[in-house]
């Protein structure tokens, strides 16, 4: 009986830092940063914040035509996405697609090209 009270203690005392530093998250931490059923980040969601379709065709050509517009990368419009996984990946990247930060493609330049590819279908 012994032997089980000292494992158990031993168990304890090797599982309450990691409860500890689960428990105690850091305080950058915030509920935007959840994830929706879609998986993308509830920071990402909301409706298009742009109607300026023609800039974000342009804004389009530049960050992304290379690659979507008959290169290695999806033709957007054959598999719409919704504005919070167009934004996610813009912001994060994934796969080939490298992260576009906020200093090369501002919020309201990522709204214009959300409102192009509303245009083509390429987003639901």
């Amino acid at each position: 009986m012994r032997q089980l009270h000292h494992s158990k203690s031993s168990s304890l005392a090797l599982l309450l830092p990691l409860l500890l530093a689960v428990g105690c998250g850091s305080s950058a931490e915030s509920p935007e940063s959840e994830e929706t059923e879609g998986g993308e980040s509830a920071s990402y969601e909301g409706p298009i914040g742009s109607t300026d379709a023609v800039a974000g065709k342009d804004k389009f050509d530049t960050f992304c035509g290379d690659c979507h517009d008959g290169g290695d990368a999806p033709n957007l419009s054959e598999d719409a996405h919704t504005p919070a996984q167009i934004r996610q990946q813009i912001r994060e990247g994934s796969g080939k697609m490298r992260p576009i930060p906020e200093n090369r493609l501002s919020a309201e330049d990522m709204e214009s090209v959300l409102a192009f590819l509303a245009t083509i279908n390429a987003v639901k």
